[in-house]
């Protein structure tokens, strides 16, 4: 905005238009605003652009997820912005345009804790998965009480589901009905469902890295 120096009639200082105005001197003068018009993208800025993009859609719907599980690791910033830069260039496969999330490579949780040995998981019924692991308990910074978190992403839908503390690291298994997220279950039936599970200790101090447990399909109806 310009600023009229010496009433209506008078020079100004400042940007009105395509012009500025300032003294120089105690001279009044006016000249054009500089083009700032940048040159076009190049292509590594466009594929980098696309990565991002790709990544934000995928994990923003576990915003809170990666607030909590990587918060311990953020430094002048959240957590999700901590997954969301290890995701980004860890997690990703192809050039702009033909980009897909590598869904075995990326993390929910990261950190020293460790991590759910011999995870898997197993469709019981239409809207029931049980995620089982071996009780690590006392290996490494494994504590009994860690808390468990499971994930399950639909690829088709861009669907994330997800539960937190949803068990104990001693538990060594938990059921994760899916009609507590959504009465709607058809959209899970036919389409292979990510999966992961993590743990985040118990003061929140600490998590594992969270750990794929492949691609699930429910038992049908």
């Amino acid at each position: 905005m310009g600023k009229l120096l010496k009433g209506a009639n008078g020079p100004f200082s400042g940007k009105v238009g395509t012009i500025v105005g300032y003294m120089w001197n105690d001279i009044a003068v006016i000249r054009a605003r500089p083009n700032t018009k940048r040159k076009p993208f190049s292509d590594k800025e466009l594929n980098q652009q696309a990565r991002f993009a790709l990544m934000n859609q995928f994990l923003i719907p576990v915003k809170n997820l990666l607030n909590t599980s990587f918060g311990h690791l953020a430094y002048r910033m959240n957590g999700f912005n901590k997954g969301f830069s290890y995701n980004v260039k860890a997690a990703i496969l192809g050039y702009s345009p033909d980009l897909s999330i590598d869904y075995p490579r990326v993390l929910l949780s990261r950190g020293d804790l460790t991590i759910a040995e011999s995870a898997t998981v197993t469709a019981l019924s239409p809207t029931e998965l049980r995620f089982n692991w071996t009780d690590n308990t006392g290996t490494g910074k494994a504590l009994k009480r860690d808390q468990l978190f499971a994930a399950i992403f639909i690829p088709e839908k861009n669907y994330w589901f997800y539960k937190l503390n949803a068990a104990t690291r001693e538990a060594g298994n938990y059921v994760l009905d899916i009609t507590q997220f959504t009465r709607d279950t058809s959209v899970f039936y036919g389409k292979p469902l990510q999966s992961y599970i993590g743990f985040v200790a118990e003061d929140g101090k600490d998590a594992s890295d969270s750990v794929y447990t492949g691609p699930v399909e429910l038992v049908s109806k």
